[in-house]
């Protein structure tokens, strides 16, 4: 029997908010460690659809392994299911995203946890659709909103543990167990809890001049150069500086070998592509410096909203809105500003092309319905995109700007 737990299923929009048009997913969750589940862990699952939204989640008190749940869930789109246990605002064990299709049983396999290796940022909060990621430099807190990090300093509370920014600038984390309160320039967020560290994944890096790729996965970081033999070390420590960089120290201790990688708070543009990444990324071993790009291009580009605020250099209709998102299954919708759309697109090493558009058929005015075929001309020519100083989406085909969007903020 499945033991008594609370499921929340959040409808977004695209998403028909009744039982009819829900499924339940049942499944079990487990590791493969012999260690007993600490007292007061809670199992936490959480469901994403395409778009990186979360459209269901379950929280509930867990007191042994395996432990079995059940979880409503939207159909008829393709989600992502990602489960583990948490103690607090710390993530004990974590599970891989387990994708789940229209066509995926109802009755999952077993879901195998591992156990959470912090890289950074040590733990991670929700507060509605927004998360937060938290680690520390010495005792401070880096606190990361997605707009950018800020180091507090700790400060006397009545329960729970509390950091303010230095100065009167409004920004509060006030963490109480598996929850928090979160205060952004003197705004408080919806109620926060504890959920999944992005930085949970593999982390990737590779550079040009010369050419070289890590990846750091469960512990280990392999290393290849161009003409050499990889190399793995093993992750020692991990800390975060008060700018809110990552430093990742690796070793083997048998060949006295030691690499240090500093992972940059900005974003990084491949040096032959020119295709932007989230970080900025160095290697150094000993007085050998190598320097480029981490991770993960796609991360640019989904779960966000975009507006879209010039087309061609001719700006657009003001009464018009122009949207486009990107989803993970290789999805790109939207609308022209008249018609909604759909197509394909395929992001490589090299650049980003988008398939031919398909739309609905509504008339409009014809100088909206002229706009839009720009918006769907530009799209068909889009080669590669970029993410300018000022945090816009900037699509390029043929070394000129086609698109301009920036992110959607209601």
């Amino acid at each position: 029997m499945l033991r008594a737990l609370l499921v929340s299923v959040c409808c977004l929009a695209g998403f028909a908010a009744s039982a009819q048009e829900g499924r339940m997913l049942t499944g079990e969750m487990t590791y493969p460690e012999r260690i007993a589940l600490p007292e007061g862990a809670q199992a936490v699952i959480e469901i994403r659809d395409a778009m990186d939204a979360i459209v269901a989640e379950a929280r509930m008190d867990a007191d042994a392994v395996p432990f079995p749940f059940a979880i409503e869930a939207p159909v008829g789109t393709v989600l992502r299911l990602q489960a583990g246990f948490a103690l607090g605002a710390e993530m004990l064990w974590v599970s891989e995203g387990l994708r789940i299709a229209p066509d995926t049983p109802d009755a999952l396999e077993t879901v195998l946890l591992r156990r959470f290796q912090p890289i950074g940022f040590e733990s991670a909060f929700r507060c509605g659709d927004r998360q937060i990621r938290l680690g520390y430099s010495d005792n401070r807190l880096v606190m990361d909103t997605g707009a950018g990090r800020m180091v507090m300093d700790q400060v006397p509370a009545a329960s729970g543990t509390k950091y303010e920014a230095e100065g009167d600038l409004g920004f509060v984390f006030w963490e109480r167990g598996a929850a928090a309160v979160v205060t952004l320039s003197g705004v408080d967020l919806p109620e926060c809890h504890v959920s999944f560290p992005m930085d949970g994944a593999p982390v990737t890096a590779r550079g040009t001049e010369p050419f070289w790729s890590a990846v750091i996965d469960q512990g280990e970081m392999v290393l290849d150069r161009l003409g050499m033999e990889p190399l793995r070390l093993r992750v020692a420590e991990t800390r975060m500086t008060d700018a809110g960089d990552i430093l990742i120290f690796a070793s083997d201790p048998e060949r006295a070998l030691r690499a240090v990688m500093t992972r940059f708070d900005r974003r990084c543009r491949d040096a032959m592509t020119g295709m932007p990444y989230p970080e900025a990324v160095d290697i150094a071993m000993g007085d050998n410096v190598v320097a480029g790009c981490g991770g993960d291009p796609l991360d640019l580009l989904v779960g966000r909203n975009w507006v879209v605020e010039d087309v061609g250099g001719g700006g657009v209709i003001d009464s018009s809105r122009i949207e486009v998102a990107f989803d993970r299954e290789g999805r790109v919708y939207g609308t022209g500003g008249c018609n909604r759309f759909r197509a394909s697109y395929d992001l490589t090493g090299e650049g980003l092309q988008v398939d031919s558009a398909g739309a609905t058929m509504m008339a409009c005015p014809e100088a909206l319905m002229a706009q839009e075929r720009r918006v769907f001309e530009a799209l068909a020519q889009v080669d590669r995109f970029d993410i300018d100083a000022t945090g816009a989406l900037v699509l390029i085909g043929a070394d000129r700007p086609l698109m301009t969007a920036r992110v959607y903020k209601p």
